[in-house]
């Protein structure tokens, strides 16, 4: 039976919340960047792109919402600008429902990225978005939605996130990509709606993730692929660590969520 829209948006964002709030978030912070410090860069962003900013404390679980002129245009006025949540949603209400169900599919791809990249090399990494949000007159306005993580702990842990809201005027010769993760330092594109993170798995190990799925067992996939039970086992290990799960059934949910099993 088909999932529908609204079904799959939330159990995109209970995915999301599994993961982020799963981080121990522990161990030591990087004493480089620290929560006054996001502060600082979110009010800065705000005031320097009239963006909205918004600044997430996963290990709080809180976040800073800085208004921008943005949100004036928007007629978006928040009821506090402190709120006991990761996320914003009495702006992510007014996103465009095709849009917020992308927003959360490409942030579980980039959360998975982020986990696998050295932590001096993170805050090169960001993700684009092309977001349809409604004003105060209940018309959607293109948005330009960005996200980066700022701070992580020593461990890994991914911390303090930084969204950034900005509205998309259309003229000839600028455009917004549907959604994108791209390397700053080098301008590169990492990933894009249109691509999925073919270099997470191998083949031979999206073959197996696909017999996982359909419930095969080891020693059935080892018959199928005509592998010894010893290199399946090896594989589905392989497959736990990169997707960073701990089971199968995870492991298929995840990669369903970031469009593993849909790879021709």
């Amino acid at each position: 039976m088909a999932i529908n829209n609204h079904q799959y948006t939330k159990e995109m964002r209970d995915l999301l919340d599994i993961k982020l709030f799963s981080q121990p978030i522990s161990g030591k912070l990087q004493p480089d960047l620290l929560l006054d410090d996001g502060k600082i860069i979110a009010g800065m962003y705000s005031k320097l792109e009239n963006a909205i900013s918004v600044l997430s404390d996963m290990r709080a679980r809180k976040s800073y919402i800085y208004p921008g002129g943005v949100a004036r245009q928007l007629g978006f006025e928040p009821t506090r600008t402190e709120i006991n949540s990761i996320w914003e949603d009495e702006l992510l209400a007014r996103v465009h429902p095709e849009d917020l169900q992308k927003k959360y599919r490409l942030e579980f791809k980039f959360f998975q990225l982020i986990k696998s990249i050295d932590l001096a090399d993170r805050l090169n990494y960001s993700l684009i978005t092309r977001l349809r949000i409604r004003n105060s007159e209940g018309k959607y306005v293109m948005i330009k939605h960005r996200l980066l993580y700022l701070s992580s702990t020593k461990e890994g842990d991914v911390w303090l996130t930084l969204c950034l809201y900005n509205v998309v005027y259309d003229h000839p010769g600028f455009d917004v990509p549907e959604g994108l993760i791209i390397n700053s330092g080098t301008g590169t594109i990492v990933d894009s709606e249109q691509g999925r993170f073919e270099d997470i798995l191998s083949i031979r190990e999206g073959q197996i993730l696909h017999l996982i799925n359909q419930g095969l067992r080891s020693k059935e996939i080892a018959s199928k692929l005509s592998l010894s039970i010893h290199t399946v086992n090896r594989h589905r290990q392989n497959i736990f660590q990169k997707l960073n799960v701990n089971n199968a059934m995870e492991a298929c949910r995840v990669a369903d969520a970031a469009g593993l099993l849909h790879r021709p």
